[in-house]
């Protein structure tokens, strides 16, 4: 119960922050649209030239479908080496436009954290004077992860499980790799932002675990009450016999529920990115933001007899 309280104090804390700067709440928008614009350029540019170099030509068509079915049948060497790289050369601008948004999102955090006004241009700013380091890491970050897809894959259930393992402990350790290139403008060197998120981790072993639980927690519990809430509804107009007005009534406190969850959801994300770069400022330097107690923060380290 005192983790749980905890983290509820310091989810109100991380609140205050962003009711302070409510633009933080735009970042995670802007990532979102970012991502979804990207998609669609990928998609739009693909049929582009699918149209233009193969619908004005029947039988290329047809013998690249012959093409596929038998590439499908028995795909040869070439054809998973294309298949790699295509996804891995998605999977790194994927990661490089996730990561350059998340920097200048941190960066602004951080800024909040201190007590300054956040501007979002000057946000997207920073990122962009970042981008190198940006590149290297969403480099590394990328490449580990098609090297595991690609395990996970061939392996067999004890090796799915092994190398999913091995993905936990890579998420943990590169937890604090962004707010480490942010808080460093001199750090190009994706293996030491990796170093110091895995030295930060170790410092915050304690606590800060229960504390990124205990938000989730938070949701779980409102995705809990919004259940309790359907499954009420439902008994509801049950016994009315479906009486119109009662299931337009509860069809709209249903869909008001939803959106409170989806609400909750977004605040608990922001507010678990505001205190994930204050223990990274404590951890690192000290440092203890306008908005929380020394306590609260110092509590998330694991003291080393």
């Amino acid at each position: 119960m005192r983790r749980l309280a905890r983290s509820w104090s310091i989810f109100r804390k991380s609140l205050a922050v962003i009711n302070q700067e409510r633009k933080l709440l735009i970042f995670p928008l802007i990532s979102a649209f970012a991502m979804f614009a990207l998609i669609l350029l990928i998609i739009a540019g693909i049929g582009t030239v699918a149209y233009l170099v193969i619908g004005s030509n029947p039988e290329m068509m047809q013998s690249m479908a012959a093409a596929a079915e038998s590439a499908e049948e028995e795909p040869g060497m070439l054809v998973q080496i294309v298949s790699v790289a295509i996804f891995a050369v998605f999977y790194l601008v994927t990661m490089v436009l996730t990561n350059f948004c998340n920097v200048a999102f941190y960066s602004e955090i951080i800024r909040g954290i201190y007590g300054e006004p956040v501007r979002i241009g000057r946000g997207f700013g920073y990122a962009l004077s970042r981008f190198k380091a940006i590149f290297l890491w969403s480099l590394l970050a990328s490449t580990v992860g098609v090297i595991l897809s690609m395990l996970s894959e061939r392996a067999g259930l004890l090796g799915k499980l092994i190398i999913r393992l091995i993905g936990v402990v890579w998420a943990v350790a590169s937890a604090f790799a962004i707010p480490a290139l942010v808080c460093d403008p001199a750090l190009d060197n994706p293996f030491q932002a990796l170093k110091l998120s895995a030295v930060a981790i170790k410092k915050t072993w304690g606590e800060s675990l229960a504390g990124f639980v205990g938000l989730r927690i938070i949701t779980g519990m409102g995705t809990i009450l919004l259940v309790l809430l359907t499954a009420l509804l439902i008994a509801v107009n049950v016994m009315t016999g479906g009486v119109p007005a009662v299931m337009i009534g509860s069809a709209v406190v249903w869909f008001i529920g939803l959106v409170g969850l989806f609400v909750l959801g977004y605040l608990v994300m922001v507010a678990e990115q505001v205190y994930r770069a204050s223990l990274y400022l404590y951890a690192q330097y000290d440092v203890v933001g306008a908005d929380f107690s020394e306590d609260e923060i110092a509590g998330a380290f694991k003291m080393k007899k």
